[in-house]
């Protein structure tokens, strides 16, 4: 099982930088309410932070959200994304961490829409509703046991890349996405080590 202590918290970090007040950024039709023109921090936007800040036990300030304690980032980061995607459950740290950046990057139903988009393709059965249940859990662990880590991790960083390129900002952003992707990948394939399963690897797109 994976462990949200394990994540690369450092690579996240080194690719959300800090505040961000571009205008071409979807994230900025939501900037903090203070004139400042601020939208996103540390990869965290206004809206997601004012959103959780109730449940999570913090104020949702211009203060707070521009100095971004640690412990408030991790909060959001374990309970917003991580465990939107039931990553504790997936029998892959670095394919839990993909997941949990994918929620991080398109929102959790995006994410796991698209991961059952990919069961799909490979013959499973499943409605795909957007919802990381037990059923889609399943499905995600038992592909890993017999296709092998690797594979199904290489399946699924060719079909977010490939998802990444139909949006509209990509054209825009598209080549820092990719860049963080290889980045992650990096690292990933870092932590699976050989090739194991039955079948053979995709080419990486990008």
């Amino acid at each position: 099982m994976a462990n949200a202590e394990k994540v690369n918290f450092a690579l996240i970090k080194k690719w959300e930088g800090g505040l961000s007040k571009n205008p071409d950024d979807p994230a900025a039709k939501f900037p903090v309410p203070d004139g400042s023109g601020f939208h996103t921090n540390m990869g965290i936007t206004w809206k997601t932070f004012a959103a959780n800040a109730k449940k999570l036990n913090y104020e949702a300030s211009p203060k707070n959200f521009k100095e971004m304690p640690p412990d408030i980032w991790l909060k959001i980061y374990k309970n917003g994304f991580w465990d939107s995607v039931k990553a504790d459950l997936i029998n892959s740290q670095a394919i839990a961490e993909f997941m949990a950046d994918w929620a991080w990057g398109s929102g959790p139903t995006p994410a796991a829409k698209n991961l059952q988009q990919y069961l799909l393709s490979q013959g499973i059965t499943l409605k795909p509703d957007g919802k990381m249940g037990p059923i889609t859990i399943g499905f995600l662990n038992g592909l890993i046991h017999k296709k092998g880590e690797r594979i199904v991790f290489e399946d699924l960083d060719r079909w977010r890349r490939n998802f990444l390129k139909e949006l509209r900002p990509f054209n825009t952003f598209g080549f820092g996405w990719f860049r963080r992707m290889d980045d992650f990948r990096e690292y990933a394939v870092g932590i699976i080590g050989d090739v194991s399963g039955d079948a053979t690897p995709g080419t990486v797109v990008g």
